[in-house]
């Protein structure tokens, strides 16, 4: 054989993939193009939207009268003090320890290099929640499961303070666990 015989076997090779190509997408196209007809919901006729009431007649006028006076001291009694700005319950923050008991554990990461990344995530996307909190890794060898990372948010005095953080966590939509150091 020679090489001009390989190169006109690869380029009629080629010229029958271009033709089933090409029939594929013409199939394509006609079954397209000549499906029936879809049926389609009509609006009813009519405005779209909902029309205001028609105008109520006009209110009869009122005629004015002077108030009747009222003792200061009694209409002071019996309004009700309505204080103007109240202060919504925010829920409580954690508190923080220095060197806490209890931390609370976010993820458990294969890789070593994913712990800073996502620490970052979870202070940003939480920034006051993360506002004390400190970086804690724990080195877990799980044996054939592997080597886990524990990326944990801490220090708590108490296993209430890391319960809260971690409402709050779970309130984000991400698991949060209690756990001593």
């Amino acid at each position: 054989m020679h090489a001009y015989d390989d190169q006109s076997r690869h380029a009629g090779v080629l010229y029958v993939l271009m033709i089933v190509i090409a029939v594929a997408f013409g199939g394509f196209l006609w079954q397209l193009y000549s499906a029936p007809e879809v049926p389609r919901i009509t609006a009813q006729a009519g405005p779209y939207k909902i029309e205001p009431p028609p105008e109520a007649p006009p209110a009869t006028t009122l005629v004015e009268t002077a108030p009747a006076p009222v003792d200061a001291a009694l209409a002071e009694a019996q309004t009700p003090m309505v204080e103007l700005n109240p202060q919504v319950d925010a829920p409580s923050m954690p508190t923080f320890a220095t060197n806490g008991r209890f931390v609370a554990q976010l993820a458990a990461l294969q890789s070593e290099a994913s712990v800073e990344p996502s620490w970052r995530r979870f202070a940003s996307r939480a920034p006051n929640l993360f506002a004390g909190a400190h970086m804690d890794v724990q080195r877990a060898d799980l044996g054939a499961r592997g080597v886990y990372h524990r990326l944990r948010a801490g220090y708590f005095a108490t296993s209430d303070d890391a319960t809260l953080f971690c409402e709050r966590i779970r309130q984000m939509g991400q698991d949060c666990i209690v756990a001593a150091r």
